[in-house]
């Protein structure tokens, strides 16, 4: 005669049937923990489901880190804004932190020399981004430019920008430190122009937009493009000595006669 399941068993076969992993694997403790408490039993429901929850929140925020294409993780926290002068105050630093420009579909764009800290302060918003329930994508102006046009030859560019509309935020990084050909302007236009009110992008350059019009080899493309990326956007300027070299200083690979 077979003996039904006791009741710690019958619950975890259900979980793992469900597709709870997280709270199966945890039962047996919880379950332990929970008989010293004098709790409710929503109470106790309430902390055996935050427990699948929570995990699953933490995967779901690898995963979308993992597709980031991010280079390297930087967070607000490791980044000194002491060492900083400019734009860059304590009230933005926290307003940027809160994320609130990705639900107003803003732009934000760091400007300033290499070196102070520009894409740190990207990589921190897509990291905390992905950690925040949003997706990000990161490339390089380069990389953005490259794949545009090599979508358009192969007859595949309405899909291309369409994929790259999707993402909360698109991190654009080094924007300016190669002049663009006319082609190369054309296809960046086309990607800013799809994004305009759709979603955030986080750009770094070290260009004045004075300049805009030289790196771009065509004044209307960039007065076009400016129109689209200023209209609703925060502009930080950055303004500091070399930023990794105060990294460099720190920990003492740089030294003085």
């Amino acid at each position: 005669m077979n003996r039904a399941p006791s009741p710690t068993a019958f619950l975890l076969g259900r979980m793992e049937e469900l597709g709870l992993g997280f709270m199966a694997a945890s039962l047996e403790s919880f379950l332990s923990e929970q008989a010293g408490k004098n709790q409710t039993l929503t109470e106790s429901l309430s902390a055996l489901l935050d427990i699948e929850y929570g995990a699953r929140k933490e995967r779901t925020a690898r995963t979308r880190l993992k597709l980031s294409g991010m280079p390297q993780t930087k967070c607000f926290e490791d980044f000194d804004l002491s060492w900083l002068k400019g734009s860059m105050t304590r009230e933005r630093f926290e307003e940027l932190k809160s994320l609130s420009f990705i639900e107003r579909k803003e732009n934000v764009l760091f400007l300033g020399p290499s070196g102070v800290g520009k894409t740190h302060l990207l990589l921190a918003i897509g990291q905390k981004a992905c950690i925040s329930g949003y997706t990000a994508y990161y490339m390089t102006c380069y990389e953005a430019i490259d794949s545009l046009i090599r979508a358009r030859e192969q007859g595949r560019l309405r899909k291309r920008l369409g994929w790259l509309k999707k993402p909360h935020v698109l991190l654009l990084d080094e924007v300016g430190y190669e002049s663009l050909t006319p082609e190369q302007a054309h296809a960046f236009f086309q990607l800013i122009n799809a994004r305009y009110e759709t979603g955030s992008i986080v750009m770094t350059s070290n260009k004045p937009f004075s300049k805009w019009a030289e790196l771009m080899s065509d004044e209307a493309v960039a007065t076009a493009m400016l129109d689209r990326l200023l209209h609703h956007a925060q502009v930080v300027s950055l303004k500091a000595d070399s930023y990794r070299m105060k990294e460099r200083l720190h920990v003492g690979a740089v030294g003085f006669e």
